[in-house]
């Protein structure tokens, strides 16, 4: 073991003393991190992963400096879903960023915070990142487990039903299950818990051709997708 340890000394002694030579007298760059490209990411975001890169990285041996704590650095930002770090020798770290993606947006007391399609509230709402996107506004809405149970249904309404779920402005959980707002309808639109994109289609097929052109909707009281074979739609009569 003795001898191992000894032989091992010397040859990390020669590698570094050949290194030094080479720097020194062959032009033989420097294995140090002097640039760090970021993808991935823009604006405030890049910014703020560009400096935890520089303080952690720049400057330090491309092969030696510990990129496990910048990578735990980078992924303890919310917005952050995963990071990869790659060694680009001689001089360059290359970290590729793949951003939590917003599901809907939470309308609290503290301001308006994003919510992401993981369930990770990731940051508060500003210019830079405004989306067109639903809010949960409703406090009655927003305890742990009715989050959860909307967070399931919006994941399936973007996956499924993307042209519909773009037109939606509001998420509310109510007596009737999941209940949808669209723009320019004030009437809510009741889902099915099982099945939220049941009668989706067959909803904007009537919406288009009975619905969209009317002037006023104001006598239209709700939607309910909730049915096999039918759209129940609750209207005012006329001589309301």
């Amino acid at each position: 073991m003795v001898r191992f340890c000894a032989v091992l000394t010397f040859v990390l002694l020669a590698a570094w003393g050949a290194l030094e030579v080479g720097q020194r007298y062959l032009g033989i760059q420097k294995l140090v991190i002097e640039q760090v490209n970021i993808s991935g990411c823009q604006w405030d975001r890049l910014t703020e992963v560009q400096k935890i890169a520089d303080e952690l990285a720049k400057g330090k041996p491309l092969f030696f400096f510990d990129a496990d704590q910048l990578q735990e650095m980078i992924e303890s930002l919310r917005w952050v879903k995963a990071s990869l770090i790659r060694r680009e020798p001689p001089d360059r770290l290359s970290i590729v960023i793949e951003e939590r993606q917003p599901l809907f947006m939470l309308v609290t007391a503290n301001g308006v915070l994003l919510m992401s399609d993981d369930g990770i509230i990731m940051d508060r709402v500003t210019q830079a990142n405004l989306t067109t996107i639903p809010v949960v506004a409703g406090p009655d809405s927003q305890d742990e487990q009715t989050l959860i149970k909307l967070i399931q249904v919006a994941r399936v309404l973007k996956a499924r039903q993307p042209d519909f779920y773009t037109r939606l402005t509001e998420l509310r959980w109510t007596s009737r299950g999941p209940t949808v707002f669209m723009e320019g309808l004030q009437a809510p639109i009741f889902l099915a818990k099982d099945e939220p994109t049941k009668n989706i289609p067959s909803f904007q097929a009537l919406f288009l051709q009975l619905y969209a052109r009317k002037p006023d909707l104001s006598d239209v009281r709700y939607f309910d997708l909730r049915w096999d074979d039918q759209i129940p739609v609750g209207e005012l009569p006329e001589n309301k």
